[in-house]
């Protein structure tokens, strides 16, 4: 318990007293009045506003009396009150903030020097109008502030230099800002916002809370006891090194090991912060949490949060077999932010309990931070079964098609987070328009995906198109070496690599559809310009993702239109080019699956990505005789079609199954049955941009 001579140095050792009135006026006079008095500064108070301040003081200025400031007498009013002061405190010292003093004392374990700027600070808090009274004592510069307030509380200057210093604990838990070498009397002592927040939540306590009523409160405030986990770590099997993360903190745990942190990164609503609650219920560990709002004043910004992580972990001292989790970390920590580096290093370091940190973009954070993690962990989704059912479950209460919504939950932007802002959202939308309010729901998808950098056209049903062109058949492609090398490669080897090159419309992109199918294997389609990010360093990533998400499923992936970023890095104009071609290389390396890729443009392709190919397939145009069996096979006059000659088709040397598909549906799409010579003209035409360059967009057979 705090004693009342040692704040003072005046008192007897007393028992606090719970009733009665409070004294924190008294005692911030007795401070101003012993730092009026200050020996060195007594003719410094010319700009003293007499009437206002000594009113402050509680002295009654006589109006005929020699009370000009400075003056013997107003000195010696001063002395008077100061004294009178220090005497009615003898015996009822009572503080207003006692409670929270006392918790704070016994957490922070500081010594009289910093308990007697605590309460400085904690008194100027409560009386903001000192502030301008200390204005007018004209004690400039840090060295001259410091020894006035030293003397003032009765302590060495060096000791309260100390005490205020950026590295000591109070500063550096941020209850107190640190000064400044300009610091004058009236900005020395300036209380941080966390400890504004923790008055305001002592303030709210009734008067009959205990000492221990109290610290729990500040406990709940700073970190308070995170919710129930609404998902068992079960559904959380598709996250990396998941097991090996569980091993990591119960050995934490159980050691009691310091420093040790995990960082969970990935898009928003991926179910990070869910992940870290399972994490810990599967633990049996308490998790307290760092809230990313204060419940009074709504406001919490980063640095706060980082302050009361920092207090947090002293409350966790003697918690131990906790975990603490800091959500958002993102708002806390910047490459910009010079001033948290060292005491969050430090934080690192020497926290008391494993703390598992949450960040939706790691990308703005500096590498200096992220060295010291042992996980950094990319969380996209859990991957599962359980997962994808639920969602589905919760996105069939939308007024949409089931089939809608049993597909839109397999996709892999769909989050539980996205799936509960459209729940939100289609509230408000007709219950029988289900078509229109796919579309809608669909359009509000793409803007969202938008705004977190994902540029990409969402559509979860394919619209179904009129039956104008046959499915897909081998035997109107046209290859070398042939097809059955690359399924027998697929199959004996297990992991392969097959670049499949020509011109745009042969099959390149039908084949590898086709070839999952017959390895009875999923397919993953990934356009080439899909990878490419809006930041340095996110093209990596979502090249990264790509064969991540392949090898969890053990999907065929086929990377299409290749070419549009690994072309030659001879071409590279910048290094984030040479980067991603790089990053490329060494996933392709490492990946133990079926790999394909197409181009276009086969010779622009950087030469080391060709030598790790072991297949390069290509694709050629039509002969005269398969051209006769798909227009025979589409148009209505399949008799005219069969009787054409290879005289009549001689002249259709650059077509592909593509574009003859381009050609029918451009009829159908004009109103025209496909006929024989109504799409032998319009073949010609495709053939002539075709060889023009005019159109260069694959085409497949696959809808």
């Amino acid at each position: 318990m705090l004693l009342w001579k040692e704040l003072i140095n005046e008192a007897q050792d007393l028992e606090p007293s719970t009733a009665g009135s409070k004294d924190d006026l008294k005692l911030l006079q007795i401070y101003l009045c012993r730092l009026y008095l200050t020996p060195g500064h007594e003719n410094t108070l010319s700009l003293f506003n007499a009437e206002e301040s000594m009113a402050f003081l509680g002295i009654d200025v006589p109006e005929d009396g020699d009370m000009h400031p400075g003056s013997r007498a107003h000195l010696k009013a001063i002395r008077k009150r100061e004294k009178s002061l220090t005497a009615s405190l003898k015996g009822k010292p009572q503080l207003s903030f006692e409670p929270l003093l006392t918790s704070l004392v016994k957490l922070l374990k500081p010594n009289l020097v910093e308990i007697k700027v605590l309460i400085y600070a904690l008194l100027l808090l409560k009386h903001p109008q000192s502030k301008q009274v200390l204005r007018e004592l004209e004690i400039n510069e840090l060295n001259n502030s410091v020894n006035a307030l030293a003397k003032a509380m009765r302590e060495s200057s060096r000791m309260l230099a100390r005490a205020l210093d950026e590295d000591a604990m109070l500063c550096q838990i941020r209850l107190l800002e640190p000064p400044n070498r300009g610091s004058d009397i009236w900005d020395l002592v300036e209380g941080g916002p966390l400890l504004s927040q923790l008055v305001l939540a002592a303030s709210d306590a009734p008067d009959s809370q205990s000492e221990q009523d109290i610290e729990q409160m500040l406990f709940r405030h700073i970190c308070p006891p995170g919710p129930e986990a609404k998902h068992r770590i079960g559904d959380f099997k598709g996250v990396p090194e998941l097991q090996l993360m569980l091993d990591y903190l119960n050995n934490a745990l159980s050691t009691k090991a310091l420093g040790k942190n995990i960082l969970l990164h990935g898009k928003p609503g991926t179910g990070k912060t869910q992940l870290a609650r399972a994490m810990a219920e599967k633990l049996s560990a308490p998790l307290y949490e760092v809230p990313t709002k204060d419940a009074r004043t709504g406001a919490m910004t980063g640095r706060i949060r980082l302050d009361a992580a920092k207090l947090a972990q002293m409350f966790l001292e003697d918690r131990l077999g906790a975990i603490l989790l800091f959500d958002e970390m993102e708002d806390a920590f910047r490459k910009s932010d010079q001033l948290a580096k060292g005491w969050f290093n430090q934080l690192l370091e020497e926290n008391q309990a494993p703390v598992i940190w949450i960040s939706n973009n790691i990308a703005e954070m500096d590498p200096a931070f992220l060295r010291r993690f042992d996980f950094i962990v990319e969380v996209q989704g859990s991957g599962t079964d359980q997962q994808t059912e639920r969602l589905k479950r919760k996105l069939q209460t939308l007024p949409v098609s089931p089939d809608w919504a049993a597909n839109a939950a397999g996709q892999s932007w769909m989050t539980p987070a996205l799936a509960k802002n459209l729940a939100e959202v289609a509230r408000y939308l007709p219950a029988k328009q289900i078509t229109r309010n796919q579309n809608r729901l669909e359009s509000l998808i793409e803007q969202r995906l938008a705004a977190m950098g994902e540029n990409r056209p969402v559509q979860v049903l394919r619209k179904t198109l009129k039956a104008d062109f046959p499915q897909f058949r081998a035997e109107w492609i046209n290859t070398r070496p042939t097809l059955r090398n690359v399924e027998r490669l697929a199959r004996e080897e297990g992991a392969a690599r097959i670049c499949l090159y020509g011109p745009p419309g042969a099959g390149k992109t039908a084949y590898a559809q086709e070839l999952a199918k017959r390895l009875n294997k999923p397919f993953i389609l990934q356009s080439g310009s899909d990878l490419l990010g809006m930041y340095v360093g996110q093209t990596e990533k979502n090249i990264a993702a790509m064969f991540d998400k392949a090898e969890k499923t053990g999907a065929v992936l086929l990377l299409d239109e290749a070419d549009t970023f690994l072309y030659t890095r001879s071409m590279a104009q910048r290094s984030w080019e040479v980067s991603a071609v790089n990053e490329f290389m060494v996933r392709l390396e490492r990946f133990d699956g079926v790999f394909l890729a197409t181009t276009n443009r086969f010779d622009s392709f950087d030469k080391a990505i060709l030598r790790r190919f072991q297949l390069k397939v290509e694709f050629s145009c039509l002969n005269a005789e398969q051209v006769k069996t798909i227009i025979t096979a589409c148009v209505v006059d399949k008799d005219r079609a069969q009787a054409l000659t290879s005289d009549q088709l001689g002249h259709l040397d650059h077509l592909t199954p593509g574009l003859i598909r381009a050609a029918v549906q451009s009829l159908r799409l004009r109103g025209f049955k496909a006929r024989t010579q109504r799409l032998l003209d319009a073949l010609k035409e495709e053939q002539r941009q075709q060889t023009e360059g005019v159109v260069s967009q694959p085409m497949g057979f696959v809808q």
